[in-house]
């Protein structure tokens, strides 16, 4: 077990990584307060990532909660990769309420946010646990995107990079 000087320097190193933010949606389906019919929960993380591009597989991982368990029992998930301007709602979904709520669409299955940079509707196919986090991999059903550029989180804290095109 590390000491608590030790736990601070992982986290520290852990976090000189960037990382793009995502908001893992799911629903609550026994909820019936928004205009899908049902109540959408999201979830900010770092830690969504590709698996495989043939079959296109994601995962991401999860403390236990309500995103958590409505995953689990569902078994579908969707991922909104934030744009560069979306800080706002990477906060709503941890834990700082926006003003106003960030806003959902269905594409095709799974609740995805509006206006990200890019979206994902998923199907669990597997999932395992890690100490304290579960760890859900995902066949992509359909995805998206839109133009722009990625809010990233580097150093413990948000980022807008600048991009440079080549070509």
């Amino acid at each position: 077990m590390l000491t608590m000087d030790a736990q601070k320097q992982f986290r520290r190193n852990v976090g000189l990584f960037a990382t793009g933010v995502a908001v893992i949606s799911c629903v609550d389906p026994d909820v019936d307060c928004t205009d899908f019919g049902y109540t959408v929960h999201g979830a900010t993380v770092n830690s969504f990532t590709s698996v495989s591009v043939k079959p296109p597989t994601v995962m991401v991982s999860l403390m236990a909660g309500r995103a958590h368990r409505f995953i689990t029992g569902a078994g579908h998930f969707g991922a909104s990769v934030l744009a560069h301007d979306q800080e706002h709602v990477s906060n709503n979904f941890a834990g700082k309420p926006a003003d106003v709520p960030p806003r959902f669409t269905v594409r095709d299955r799974v609740p995805t946010l509006e206006h990200c940079l890019a979206w994902f509707e998923c199907e669990v196919i597997q999932r395992f646990e890690v100490h304290d986090h579960t760890v859900f991999v995902a066949r992509v059903l359909t995805c998206g995107s839109n133009d722009g550029s990625p809010l990233m989180f580097f150093g413990s804290r948000y980022h807008q990079p600048q991009i440079k095109h080549v070509g």
